[in-house]
């Protein structure tokens, strides 16, 4: 299955930093952090599955703690990667990356808190990979080992007619000092199979926003109700623990984020 992200240098993957690393936006605003705590919580060591560009990953090798990252795209890993070499020596020696499926996946070792971070969740789009993506994070976990998952709350009125088309996001990347803006110029919505594909416009800019590249590219996501998700978490044998709408420990609130923490 092709990814979003796919082609090492494309201007997907080189923008992403850019729009989510250093200034990321409200809603992942106090994720890092939220993971850490549950990580020292359960004791390591720590799975991140749709780990990117490392976003998450490397901050929390950084802050002690054994981690291993999943993704399957090749050009993410690529970005985490680079990090990873630029970091010292300790850090490194925490951190394993691994090209993977989270639905087909299996590491041989077990994990005190696994996690998929920033609504990576909802690139399975349907409920049979959900369910293979949780039988693999369940096999995957330590007896008294937490879950966490990081989905968009939906609301209704984006899930309809143009489903919000003309959404802007921007952002200079931390590193190359490089400007992008995005854009989704067209949502198509199916209400049946709880699907919305984007396309979406990226575009590096110079001065005077002039345009330097761009392309577009239609990424998908499958839109997942709390309940639906609360039903589908216990139908894979999870308990539910807790239900926020922040990273601050916000209690659920509808059109918000959608985050749980299961065991």
């Amino acid at each position: 299955m092709s990814s979003f992200y796919d082609g090492v240098g494309s201007i997907f993957v080189e923008a992403y930093d850019a729009f989510y690393g250093a200034d990321p936006p409200a809603m992942l605003a106090g994720d890092i952090a939220f993971y850490e705590r549950l990580a020292r919580a359960t004791g390591g060591p720590v799975l991140e599955l749709a780990c990117g560009t490392g976003r998450v990953t490397v901050p929390l090798a950084e802050a002690g703690l054994d981690v291993t990252g999943v993704d399957n795209a090749e050009a993410m890993l690529a970005i985490a990667a680079r990090r990873v070499q630029a970091a010292p020596t300790p850090v490194r020696e925490r951190l394993t990356l691994v090209q993977g499926d989270m639905t087909d996946l299996d590491l041989g070792r077990t994990f005190g808190l696994v996690f998929v971070a920033f609504r990576s969740f909802q690139l399975l789009l349907t409920v049979e990979r959900q369910r293979q993506a949780l039988g693999v994070i369940r096999r995957h976990m330590q007896p008294g080992g937490r879950l966490a998952l990081h989905l968009f709350d939906p609301r209704l009125e984006l899930m309809v007619g143009d489903g919000g088309a003309g959404r802007i996001a921007s952002g200079t990347h931390p590193v190359t000092g490089r400007r992008y803006v995005a854009e989704v110029l067209r949502a198509n919505i199916d209400p049946v199979a709880q699907v919305r594909w984007d396309l979406w416009r990226y575009a590096e800019v110079g001065d005077n926003d002039a345009v330097l590249a761009e392309a577009t590219r239609e990424m998908a996501l499958r839109w997942t109700y709390r309940w639906e998700l609360r039903h589908l978490l216990e139908l894979c044998g999870f308990t539910i623990e807790a239900d926020y709408s922040d990273f601050s420990g916000s209690g659920p609130e509808y059109g918000r984020e959608l985050i749980v923490v299961a065991r």
